[in-house]
């Protein structure tokens, strides 16, 4: 297949492109950084800055969209939050635009979206049936996002929207958390009580090109373990992988003084579960908390693009 990645350099997306240029897939990345992508990217992937540069009788067989600048990177002022919506919504409108000039529509537009769409929910178990539980700003986000999405597919493209939990590996939020457990240093934050809806990157990817591929997937998918944990097993789990003590503790009121809204990013409790991969009979390689970090922290049975 020809396959379209935005957000293609990033955590996600950098794994995603060399799975998909494993699997034979040949590859066309949006990136405003061209030079960089090509550091990053697959042997061959044609990189783009603009979509405009793809001609209308181009073959885009698929679509995988996860731009979007990182929620976490900066405090949430207004002109952040502003910034964070346009800079999804933005790209997905291009790519309606791309669908609607090109003479033959992709097959399918698989398109990111987060759990922050069901909001902070405490004990409430989060099927893809589920409404927001709160209107915050990561479900304006995510909602945004996500009817962005609709609008580009229109009723000609099969449409997959994507709900990701935390994601897992060597980079992301782990790969900052990594070197502060393995000095000791990493803390339970606020009651522990909330839960944490994660997914192996591994187990990202091949949801990923398991929705591209399957010709019958569409609608919102929840992409998280089918075990969603606490974030005090999260934050003992870690540390034991990790051989260092597990007793230190940040209280909630000093992240909600320093962090404000942004605090909801880790005192938030969303226990969202899988529950249409489990009716394709997806098979998760890291369905419990304990393999997966046993691989990530200490190396055992990676899997890299398998």
């Amino acid at each position: 297949m020809n396959i379209l990645v935005t957000g293609g350099t990033g955590f996600i997306g950098t794994r995603l492109c060399r799975r998909l240029d494993a699997d034979g897939h040949r590859l066309m990345v949006l990136s405003r950084n061209a030079s960089g992508a090509r550091k990053v990217l697959p042997e061959g992937t044609v990189v783009l800055t603009d979509l405009d540069q793809l001609a209308a009788s181009t073959t885009v067989d698929a679509i995988i969209n996860l731009a979007g600048e990182g929620i976490a990177d900066r405090l949430w002022t207004e002109a952040r939050k502003k910034r964070l919506i346009d800079s999804r919504v933005s790209v997905t409108r291009e790519i309606g635009r791309l669908i609607g000039r090109l003479d033959r529509a992709p097959q399918v537009l698989v398109n990111g979206s987060g759990v922050g769409f069901y909001g902070d929910a405490g004990e409430a178990e989060l099927t893809e049936e589920a409404s927001a539980m709160r209107r915050d700003f990561g479900y304006l986000l995510c909602d945004a996002w996500e009817s962005a999405a609709q609008e580009a597919a229109g009723e000609s493209v099969r449409l997959c929207i994507v709900r990701t939990g935390v994601v897992l590996g060597r980079g992301g939020m782990l790969g900052k958390l990594l070197p502060l457990y393995r000095l000791g240093l990493g803390a339970r934050l606020g009651s522990g009580e909330q839960w944490v809806s994660w997914v192996h990157i591994d187990d990202m990817v091949r949801i990923l090109c398991t929705l591209v591929e399957s010709p019958d997937a569409s609608g919102v998918h929840n992409a998280v373990a089918p075990e969603p944990v606490t974030h005090a097993r999260l934050h003992e789990t870690l540390a034991r992988m990790c051989r260092r003590p597990a007793f230190l503790r940040v209280p909630g009121w000093p992240l909600r003084t320093l962090l404000g809204e942004m605090s909801t990013l880790f005192l938030g409790s969303q226990k969202v579960l899988p529950r249409r991969l489990e009716q394709r009979n997806f098979q998760f390689r890291y369905p419990d908390i304990d393999a997966a970090l046993e691989q990530i922290v200490r190396g055992k049975n990676e899997r890299e693009n398998g």
